[in-house]
């Protein structure tokens, strides 16, 4: 019984640790979720500002004007740029935190198993252990009936 006591002990530690690498992995996911939504904003908004440029050199538009247009769309280009390569990043992140997370809970069912069955044993131990009870009260009582 002390087995399993031990064993009981042994699941709540794994289940804590994988809440702890499922909320890890949470965590992250959102963060990618949360750059990804950066980055569809920021490149939405370069799309819009090209458009603008675009509607305004129809109408004219001075060269300086057009230099500092430009200049600004290598900022967001280079926004956009850093965004997809921290997302990259994140996504490495991502994958490492799952794969630790489904590694904890493989240890955590292995633990859950052992217990069950630790438990059948015991209880088919228990079961042959009162059958055997059973078996004996049933032959002394025979044995005295035949006196």
């Amino acid at each position: 019984m002390a087995e399993l006591a031990q064993l009981e002990m042994l699941l709540e530690l794994e289940q804590r640790r994988e809440d702890k690498a499922a909320q890890d992995f949470s965590q992250v996911q959102q963060q990618v979720q949360e750059q990804q939504m950066r980055l569809d904003g920021m490149s939405k908004y370069r799309l819009d500002y090209l458009n603008q440029l675009q509607h305004r050199g129809q109408s004219g538009i001075a060269s300086m004007q057009v230099g500092q247009y430009h200049a600004f769309v290598g900022k967001l280009d280079e926004g956009v740029e850093q965004l997809h390569h921290d997302i990259i990043k994140l996504q490495q992140v991502l994958q490492q935190r799952k794969d630790r997370w489904l590694a904890q809970r493989r240890k955590r069912k292995s633990v859950d198993f052992l217990i069950k069955e630790k438990r059948k044993r015991e209880q088919v131990a228990e079961a042959r252990k009162e059958q055997n009870n059973l078996d004996d009260f049933s032959s002394q009582r025979f044995i005295r009936a035949r006196k």
